[in-house]
Formats: C-alpha cells, sequence, structure tokens
C-alpha cells in the first residue's frame, strides 16, 4: 500500500540523513529508516521536489507558466516522473533480486532517493541565489554539488551495498537512462496524439 506523503518530520529527517550521509557521517543503517513507509516517502519527495523544480523553471516565462495549467502539462509531467521513480525501483529491485541482494535493495533505493532530491532541491535554491550571486559562481556549485552527489550515490552502492565500483557506475547510468526514455516516450507520443 502506498503511504502518504512525508510529514515535514520526515523531510527535515530525509534532507539531514542524506547531507550527513554526503559527509560521511554515518552509514546508511544509523541514518535512514528502512522500511516500507520510508520508501514510498523517498519516492514522494523526489517526485514532488522535481515537479516543483519544472514549475518553477517555467515561472520566468509567463507564457510558458500559463500553459502548464491549461494544457494539464503539470498532470502529464507528474505522471512522467512517477513512472521514472516507480519505473528505476522495480529495475533496481529486479537486479538485486538476481544478484542475491533483494534484501538490500530499501538500504540502497530509500537513500538513492533521498539524496537525488537534496540534490534537486540544492540547484533549485541556486536558481533563485542568481539575482545575488555571478551566474559563473552558481553554474561552478551546481557543477560541483552534482559531481558530489555523483561520488555519494557511487559509494553509496560500492560501499553500502558491496557492489562492484562498475556495477555501482551502472546503477547510476541505469538511472539516467530511464529518465530520459521516459521523456523520449513522453514526448514522441504527445506528438503522435496531436
Amino acid at each position: 500500500m502506498i503511504s502518504p506523503p512525508p510529514s515535514f518530520i520526515d523531510i527535515k529527517n530525509g534532507f539531514k540523513s542524506s547531507f550527513d550521509f554526503i559527509r560521511r557521517k554515518n552509514n546508511v543503517d544509523n541514518l535512514f529508516k528502512l522500511d516500507n513507509e520510508k520508501f514510498w516517502q523517498s519516492c514522494w519527495i523526489v517526485c514532488i521536489i522535481n515537479i516543483l523544480a519544472f514549475v518553477l523553471a517555467f515561472q520566468a516565462n509567463k507564457a510558458a507558466f500559463y500553459t502548464l495549467f491549461v494544457d494539464n502539462i503539470i498532470a502529464k509531467l507528474a505522471l512522467i516522473i512517477f513512472i521514472d521513480v516507480m519505473l528505476y525501483a522495480i529495475i533496481v529491485f529486479f537486479i538485486f533480486q538476481n544478484v542475491k541482494k533483494e534484501n538490500l535493495f530499501l538500504k540502497y533505493i530509500i537513500p538513492f532517493n533521498w539524496i537525488q532530491a537534496l540534490k534537486q532541491l540544492i540547484i533549485l535554491l541556486l536558481v533563485f541565489s542568481v539575482a545575488f550571486l555571478p551566474l559563473f559562481l552558481v553554474r561552478f556549485i551546481q557543477f560541483f554539488t552534482i559531481i558530489i552527489v555523483v561520488f555519494t550515490l557511487w559509494r553509496l552502492g560500492k560501499e553500502e551495498i558491496i557492489l562492484s565500483g562498475w556495477g555501482s557506475v551502472g546503477m547510476i547510468l541505469l538511472s539516467g537512462f530511464v529518465q530520459m526514455t521516459i521523456i523520449i516516450l513522453f514526448f514522441v507520443s504527445s506528438q503522435i496524439s496531436k
């Protein structure tokens, strides 16, 4: 059963745990609560943050912002993001099942989702900092954030799940591949429906 969205306390704890894991303060078992309810909360937060980032990206262009609501693009986007998050989780579960690590699924996917959400939130906040910081500095911090997050996700697979280095890289690439595939299919299907 799908749990309700996380409360403010759950969100605060999830982001704090992610930040502590990035800083190597502790391991996943001690930072995150690993159960089905927390799995769904981590899925919710990734979806919410990504939708918020998309809407705010269009906010500057009033015509595009209006189109988001009139053409139900937000509803379609929410569906795409949900499918992306769920499809990645399903594929990861089957991969872990094939390598006899299905008991580590929650240990991987919950921190993965929270770390991804934290990255998106930082990048979103940096977009607003363009008003008072030089653009090159904002771009540098965004790039640095992405590098740190990719390394942290690699470390999650390598050190916490005991995947090989290349296996951990593959899990990160799989996430990007699933996301791009869903986006491409969405745009192709929306062109066909016109």
